[in-house]
This record gives C-alpha cells, sequence and structure tokens, in this order.
C-alpha cells in the first residue's frame, strides 16, 4: 500500500519546483537580452569589416584567407549555445543545492509539529486530563497546541460527565431490581403467604416496575432530542394553559391552587419537546408545594427571548442547589423524591430542552416564601434590540 509523501518532502517538492521555475525564467529573461545584445554586436562587426568581391573574369592567383564575418558569426553560434548550457547546468545546480537545504531546513522548522504529534499519540482514553506542552517556538504551535489542549478538556468534561451519568442510571435501575429481589426472596420465605401479601408485593412490583419504565422513558427521549424537529409555531400561552388543564386533577389533589397569568409569547421549536418542558416545570412546583398554596405560570416575550414564569409557594431551594438541581439523578431530598415517584431526571430534561431551543432554565429567586423557576426559549421576536442585548447580559451573570 503506497504511503502518502510526508509533509517534508511536499514542502521541498513545492520548493524546488519554485525555484526551477524562477531560474528557468530568469535564465531565459537574461539569455534573450544577451542573444538580442549579440546579434546586435554580429550585426555591427559584419557591417564595419570589408567585403572583397573578384571579377568575373579574374584567373589570376590569388590567397585564399578565412571570411572574419563568417568566423565572426560561428563564434557568436558557438557563444550563445555555450550560454544557454551553462545556464540550464547552473539552473540544475542551484536547484538541488537549494532543494537539500530547504529539505533540512524544513525538517527543523517542522520539529515542534512532530514532538506535538508524539505527545498526542501518547495521550489515551484514561489520561485526557494530560495537557500537551507548548515548546513556543511559534505562535502558530502554541494557538494549535492550546487550541487541543481546550479540546482535551471539553472531552474530558465530557467523558466524566457521561461516565457519572452512566454510574447515577446504573443505580437508579438497580435500586427498584434490588428492592424486588429482596422482596421476592423474603416472600419465598412465608410458608403459608396470605391474600393480603400476595396484594402488597404485586403492589411493590407495580410500583417498582413503573419507575423504571418512567427512568427508561426519559433516559430515551433524553438520546432523541438532538434529532428532533424543530420548525412547529408554538404559541406559549396556549401551551401553558394546556399543560394548566392536564395538571389540574394532580393540582387539587394536593390542595394546589393553578393560576395563569395573562401574557403571550411565540417561538419556533419542537410542540411536544416544549410541553414536556413546562409540564415538568409545573409538576415539580405542584409536587414540592405546600398544601393549600398555588403555582403560577406567566409568559413574557421581548426582542430576543420567550420567557416562562413558573412560580410556588413552597418551602423553597437551598441556593447552592439552584443549579445542580438541573444535573442529572440530582436530589433536593432523596427520600422525598422517591416517596412522591421522582426519577431525578425531570428538570435535567427540561435544561436538554431549553438548550436545544436556544435558551436555558434557572431558578430567578427561592426562599422559603416559595420558588419561581424562568425557562427561557428563542423568540419570535425579530430583530434584536437593546433589550435583547440586556437578555444576554443577564444569560453571562448567571452562567447560562
Amino acid at each position: 500500500m503506497n504511503r502518502r509523501l510526508s509533509l517534508q518532502w511536499r514542502l521541498t517538492a513545492v520548493t524546488a519546483l519554485m525555484v526551477i521555475v524562477s531560474c528557468l525564467l530568469l535564465s531565459y529573461f537574461i539569455s534573450k537580452s544577451a542573444l538580442l545584445y549579440m546579434g546586435e554586436i554580429e550585426d555591427s562587426a559584419i557591417a564595419i569589416l570589408p567585403s572583397v568581391e573578384l571579377p568575373e573574369n579574374f584567373t589570376g592567383d590569388f590567397e585564399v584567407h578565412l571570411d572574419p564575418k563568417a568566423v565572426l558569426s560561428d563564434m557568436i553560434q558557438s557563444t550563445q549555445t555555450e550560454f544557454w548550457t551553462k545556464s540550464l547546468l547552473i539552473t540544475l545546480i542551484i536547484t538541488l543545492v537549494s532543494s537539500a537545504m530547504m529539505y533540512f531546513i524544513i525538517g527543523s522548522s517542522l520539529q515542534p509539529l512532530r514532538r506535538l504529534g508524539r505527545q498526542i499519540e501518547d495521550i489515551q482514553a484514561k489520561n485526557l486530563r494530560r495537557l500537551v506542552a507548548s515548546d513556543g517556538s511559534s505562535a502558530e504551535i502554541v494557538q494549535l497546541t492550546d487550541a487541543f489542549n481546550a479540546m482535551l478538556k471539553r472531552l474530558g468534561d465530557t467523558l466524566s460527565a457521561q461516565r457519572q451519568f452512566s454510574a447515577n442510571a446504573a443505580h437508579e435501575l438497580r435500586t427498584p431490581l434490588a428492592v424486588m429481589r429482596t422482596r421476592l426472596e423474603v416472600f419465598e420465605k412465608s410458608d403459608a403467604p396470605e391474600i393480603e401479601e400476595y396484594r402488597e408485593l404485586l403492589g411493590m412490583i407495580r410500583a417498582q416496575t413503573n419507575r423504571l419504565s418512567q427512568v427508561i422513558d426519559i433516559l430515551l427521549e433524553m438520546t432523541e432530542l438532538q434529532a428532533a424537529e424543530k420548525g412547529d409555531t408554538i404559541r406559549l400561552s396556549e401551551m401553558a394553559e394546556e399543560v394548566v388543564c392536564d395538571l389540574t386533577a394532580v393540582a387539587n389533589k394536593r390542595d394546589i391552587r393553578l393560576i395563569q397569568k395573562p401574557g403571550s409569547a411565540e417561538i419556533t421549536g419542537n410542540d411536544t419537546l416544549v410541553y414536556r418542558a413546562i409540564y415538568n416545570l409545573v409538576e415539580n412546583a405542584i409536587k414540592y408545594n405546600r398544601p393549600g398554596g398555588e403555582v403560577s405560570i406567566e409568559v413574557k416575550e421581548d426582542e430576543e427571548f420567550a420567557s416562562v414564569l413558573i412560580s410556588d409557594t413552597g418551602t423553597g431551594i437551598d441556593r447552592a442547589d439552584w443549579e445542580q438541581i438541573f444535573e442529572p439523578f440530582f436530589r433536593v431530598d432523596k427520600s422525598r423524591s422517591r416517596e412522591m415517584g421522582g426519577s431525578g431526571l425531570g428538570l435535567a430534561l427540561v435544561k436538554e430542552i431549553a438548550q436545544q431551543h436556544g435558551g436555558a432554565v434557572r431558578v430567578r429567586k427561592s426562599t422559603e416564601q416559595g420558588t419561581q423557576m424562568e425557562l427561557l426559549l428563542k423568540g419570535n421576536g425579530g430583530r434584536r434590540g437593546r433589550e435583547g442585548r440586556r437578555n444576554d447580559g443577564r444569560f453571562r451573570q448567571n452562567g447560562f
């Protein structure tokens, strides 16, 4: 199998070609000028040389001498041929010498790239945190090294997040299975189980399988976000109203009052995903609210973003957990979350959906009197203005 030429050989070949072309052009124009002047000298010399013509009826003796004009013409022709030959020979020598010099010079210049390549070859998945050292030989090498180190950091962070996510997912899937296995082992040891024990066992199995199904469904949704079509025109006020209608029964069961405040906004995205994001936020606000409390939904819009504000009257979230609650499988109160059937993926899914729609989700404020969540989505408000720039500043201040 043919191996491609190295960069050193390619640069050398290009340099040699450039030298050959340059020397040939230079020799050609110099030779043309020289030959032109030689031709003029020949014409001038022949013009001034005497010419002797013999009469037609001359029958005497005469001495034969070389014709000076012919001699001069032959000399000039010979000089021109020799000039061309030496020019081509010099061009060849210059090309060979310069190509050899350029080969070693280019090889020396490419040494930092070779060192960088050897360092990259030593990097494996297990040592992504190992940064590549730069010798600072050139600005381009430094820039390439910095860019590669930044890429390594992103890859390392991504792999760490994936490992953590996989570990958490395995734990979430293993826990219900372990509970069912333990209960089944205990049940098997019972000599004469009663009907109530059967019902309790079946109820436990049903609850745990529902929990498994919920986790698996959300994991599948999170893996399919990238491929979801986002061409639907969505009126957020109408969607919020739909969410309120769907969750009214759940809210009534917990003695929670749902309120939708006036406001409208329009975005372009995936109707199902945006509905799921709003639904999850409102459902969370209902679950972690006080009996007799309320949950309000307000839709706003500026020139760049549309926002959905969900406020509740719950016990609030600790300031240190404001960003952590959007990470997969994170729970502020694990025992309470499991009791309510939470999988720890609802807010993580909301975060992914928001990012897929050019926005973000955050805790806007949270005290002992309640919490307010803000879902920001890329709106259809037209060109960006001062308000849009202020929103960008708001994003940067809050780490979005």
